[in-house]
This record gives C-alpha cells, structure tokens and sequence, in this order.
C-alpha cells in the first residue's frame, strides 16, 4: 500500500474530527493536477487492502465500527500492554505536504504522551496491588521514554524498592539525579524519599482505638497547617490500623495518609497515588464504598493535576457510581468538571460544577460549595461569561474566608480580579491582584503564586510596561514550576502569558515561545493551549499550520481562541490581511473584550 494511502487512513482514524474530502485532497494531494481524483483512487487502494468494500465511503469518508486500530485503543486505554509504545505511522513520511507533516508531528506527539500516560497509570495501579512483576517492567518503559521526566524516574525506583531491589534503585537514583542536573534541574526530595527501604511495621500492641486517635491527630495537623507533623501521625496511625485487623480502618488510614500527601506536601504526589491504590485494594476488602468514592475521586484529582485527563476520567466515573450521599456526589462532579474545564469544555465544566454547588449546598458543605464555584468562575471567564464569572468568583470567595479557608482563598481572588479587569479594565484590579499574590507567598503554594504573578504581568502588559510583565511571568514561572508535581493547567497558563510577552519582541520570540506552550499542552493533554500554541505560530508566520490551528481549535470552547483561529488569513495575518497588533492579542488573555 502507498505511503500516502496510509496517510490517508490514519488522518481518518486519529484524532476526534475526520477531514473532509476536500480538506484530505488538499491537504495529502495538492500538487496533483486532480486532487479528489487521487484521493478517490487512493481510498479505493485502502478498500481494496483493509477488504472492506464499504469502508471510506461518504464525506468524510467513514470507517466500519469494527475496524481495529491501535491508536485509538491507545486513546481509550485499552491496549494491550505489551503493544504500549512505537511511533504513529512510523517510516511514513510523505513528501510535499506540510499540512500533513504539521498533523503528524502534533499526533504523534499526542500518541506519545498518552502512551507516557497509560503506562505511569498501570504501574501505579500494578503497586498498589502489590503486583510487582507486572509493575517493574511498566515503570522501567515509562522511565526509559524520557530520562529527564522526575515523575517517571521516581516511579521506577518505588518500583525497584518494591521488587528487593535497594542496591538497583539506589544506582538509578545516582544516574537520575546526575542526568537532571546536567540539565540544570534541581532534582526534588520526592525522588531521593522514593530509594527509602519500607521499615516492617510491628505487630501492633495497642488497640484500634489509638489508630483512630492517631488518624484524627494526623488530620488535624494537616488541616491546621503542619503537614510535615500530620503526616508522620498519619504514618504512625497506618501502622496501628494494619495490625488492628480492621480493613476499613486500615483503608481510612491510606485514604487519609494519600489524601495529606498529595494535598498537603509538596512533590510527594508519586507516593500520594501509590497510597491511594492501596487505600482502593483495603476499600474493596473491608466492603466500604463510600471510601473507594472518596479514594477514586484523590486518585482522579492527582491524574487531573498532572494532565492525565483520560486517566481521571475513568476514575472519576467509577467514583460517582460508589459516591452514595450527595456530599460525594458534590465533591466527584467538582472533579470532573475540572477535569473538562482544563481539556477546554467549559460548557460542560460550568453545567457539573454548578450542579456540585446545588448539591454541596443541600448538605452544608459550604468547603465543596466554595472550590466548585471556584473552579467553575475559571470555565466561565475562558468561556466568554465575564459577569458570571465574577459573580461565581465573589461567592466563592466569600465562603472560602467565612470557613477560615486561607488555603483556597488566593484561587478565586484571581479569578474574580480578571473577571473585573475584563469589564471594567486592569487598572481596577491592581491592589486585588497584589494581594492574592501577598496571601499566597504566605501560604507558599506554587500554583496560586504562579497563578497571581502571571495576573500581575498580564495587567503590567495591559499598561505597556512590558520589562516589568515579562519580569513578572518569568517569576511566575519559577514559581508555579518549583515542584515537579505542579498543577500543569496553571504552568501552561503561564506559557501563554509568556507567549503574549514575546510577541513584544518580535516573531522570532513568539515563535519560540509558542512551539515550548505547543509541546508542554500536548504532553499534558491541554487542548485549549495546544490550540492557542498553533494559532500564535500561524500569526508568527508558520501558515504550515493555519488549518491545524483552525482544527485544533474548533474542538475547543473558547470563543476568544475560536476568533482568532477563523481570522487567520493564508499569510498567516488577521482580518483584512494585517497583522494583529499586540492590544488585540493581550485582548486573548480575557475571553471578552479587553478595556
């Protein structure tokens, strides 16, 4: 079969929108002298080799439901694991088409961070079982496709410690730890904790009463503020729980030991998700489903963190058939709308986390009620809805101070601010921005700072102080990347931001800087800045990419994106065939019209 026959069959089977015909003529057969003629004939070749006469008929053409194809079993995670790996279309290449050379370059991409994604999952999942032999060589794959990823290294040495390998996992700690500061990264102390050797925990000698005293301890001091303290209590409670012969005890014990490290410490979130399956493993055995909920919906939020979307999917579905009471259901569907706000579906994340509001405020749970209005001010501002998302952002805020939340107060201080700065200008959020940013150095958590330097640069911007906007995203920047198991929706924030800085400098700078947004977006599945990455290149002069931007961002709901996508012109220009000045372009950090 021809090589462009194959790149015909793959830009039909990956990806969520098939082309066109004419898009596919165009695209894979522009320099024929009958573009549809030799896309006929090349799908009549296809027909011909998969056997199937009614395939690939239709515009566009479709495809016969049970045609296997291993990308998209890749997409849904259900490749065998043994097939994990490889490259999309790989020795393909086709000449004279760089349309299609943009497409394959971004998919495979995709192809290659879902394959990152699926075996980081399955290991994780295999050592929370205790299945070793099945985790070892899944850690091993995932830590080989690329030695600088901290999360993927510090998996493969839990492994190796989990497998009697101490001597192994310490040499790979060394040769880590060697190849990352070559590369000036500061490796975390999440990657040297993860060598330590399990100390065996004793027979325990007191009751499964002092277990619940060290568990309400250890929480305690988690949510006071002593999360170093809390979690040795907690250490100290799941030591007492597992000699008590009481599975749900034992499973409350992991849920809350996982719980406190991923929320609680910073770069622990490897450790937090292995205790967390384990917390699932004792769920399931004591017979408690209400705390596989609450386990899955932990897990789901580390996998959303870190931009496995697919990953907290599942585990968010399975959560909210266990959820039970309405409390849970509150807390689940706050996650998934999160989950959907950062893949770029703010229609839906708004519909899921109002409905978590409704139901948080049914039970009281003012907490829940504050985070998911929170959250759901995010997806409405990105969405065009700069009112409601100011409206959301205040009563969010308002809740988080009157439960003495200080810890979630930052996050919709800066929402509410750029939802303000979007109706009525930047100059009226200044004093409010400094102070998220002042509340959240104090309490030393990256994304909110992260979140509130890069607020404060894009008003510097506003103003034309572009020294002090780029002196400000850059400090974001450091900020919000000081962990390796930062929020990456809030890194890619600041990516864009940086993009809009550069733009200040010319399009060698934006192209720069947009090509660092594309490949961090696609690698943590954020289809809204994959989208703004490509659109900014096309205005910097790759037209290569005009109808990859344009595709790309049709799948996304930003109406700011999806102007700015349409405007692209074949030299790569707005409307009218004139560059789009810098005002018009910070105007795309607001998604409504900036003042």
């Amino acid at each position: 079969m021809s090589r462009k026959s194959w790149a015909v069959l793959a830009r039909v089977l990956v990806g969520d929108r098939p082309p066109s015909r004419r898009d596919l003529a165009e695209e894979l057969f522009g320099t024929a002298d009958d573009p549809l003629a030799a896309l006929r004939w090349s799908l009549a070749e296809l027909r011909r080799a998969l056997e199937a006469p009614d395939a690939l008929r239709g515009d566009p053409p479709g495809v016969p439901p049970d045609l296997a194809c291993d990308a998209a079993d890749l997409d849904a995670g259900t490749l065998p694991d043994d097939d994990l790996g490889g490259t999309l279309l790989e020795g393909v290449e086709v000449r004279d088409c760089p349309g299609f050379d943009a497409w394959l370059l971004l998919a495979r991409a995709r192809c290659a961070a879902r394959t990152r994604e699926e075996l980081h999952s399955r290991a994780v999942a295999a050592l929370g079982r205790d299945d070793v032999d099945a985790a070892l060589p899944l850690a091993t794959r995932a830590a080989a496709l690329d030695v600088l990823d901290e999360e993927a290294q510090e998996l493969l040495v839990r492994a190796l410690v989990a497998a009697g390998l101490p001597a192994q996992a310490l040499a790979h700690l060394g040769a880590c730890e060697a190849r990352l500061v070559r590369a000036g990264i500061t490796p975390s102390p999440a990657l040297r904790d993860a060598a330590r050797t399990a100390v065996p925990v004793r027979p325990a000698v007191r009751s499964a009463a002092a277990a619940r005293a060290l568990l309400a301890a250890g929480v305690a001091a988690c949510g006071a503020g002593a999360p170093d303290a809390g979690v040795g209590t907690l250490r100290q409670a799941l030591a007492e729980a597992r000699g008590s012969g009481d599975a749900g005890l034992q499973a409350g014990a992991l849920l809350e030991l996982g719980r406190a490290l991923v929320h609680a410490v910073r770069g622990a979130d490897g450790e937090g998700a292995l205790v967390l399956h384990q917390a699932l493993r004792a769920a399931a055995t004591a017979g408690r489903p209400d705390l596989a909920s609450d386990v899955l919906r932990e897990s789901g939020f580390v996998d959303v963190q870190a931009g496995r979307h697919r990953s907290a999917a599942r585990a968010l579905a399975r959560a909210l058939r266990q959820a039970g009471d309405d409390g849970r259901r509150a807390a689940v569907l706050a996650m998934q709308g999160m989950n959907s706000a950062d893949q770029g579906r703010h229609r839906q994340a708004v519909d899921l986390l109002r409905e978590s509001a409704r139901l948080a405020a049914t039970v009281g749970d003012d907490r829940q009620r504050s985070w998911s209005l929170g959250v759901l001010a995010r997806s409405a501002l990105l969405s065009g809805d700069a009112e409601q998302a100011r409206r959301a952002a205040r009563t969010s805020l308002h809740l988080a101070r009157r439960q003495s939340w200080t810890a979630f107060v930052p996050w919709p201080q800066v929402i509410a601010a750029q939802a303000v700065a979007a109706i009525q200008g930047w100059a009226a959020v200044g004093e409010e921005l400094e102070e998220a940013f002042a509340a959240a150095c104090s309490l030393g958590d990256p994304c909110w700072e992260g979140m509130a330097a890069r607020a404060l640069g894009v008003a510097a911007l506003h103003r034309g102080q572009h020294e002090l906007a780029a002196s400000w995203v850059a400090d974001a920047r450091r900020r919000c990347d000081r962990v390796p198991d930062r929020y990456v929706w809030v890194s890619a924030y600041v990516g864009l931001a940086e993009v809009e800085v550069a733009a200040a400098g010319g399009r060698g700078a934006v192209l720069v800087a947009a090509r660092r947004l594309e490949e961090q977006a696609v690698r943590a599945d954020l289809p809204e800045f994959v989208a703004w990455a490509l659109v900014h290149q096309v205005e910097a002069g790759d037209r290569d990419r005009r109808d990859l931007a344009r595709d790309c961002a049709r799948g996304v709901e930003d109406p700011a994106l999806l102007a700015r996508a349409a405007a692209l012109g074949d030299d790569g220009s707005g409307p009218g065939g004139a560059r789009r000045g810098n005002k018009t372009s910070l105007d795309a950090l607001n998604p409504v019209q900036g003042r």
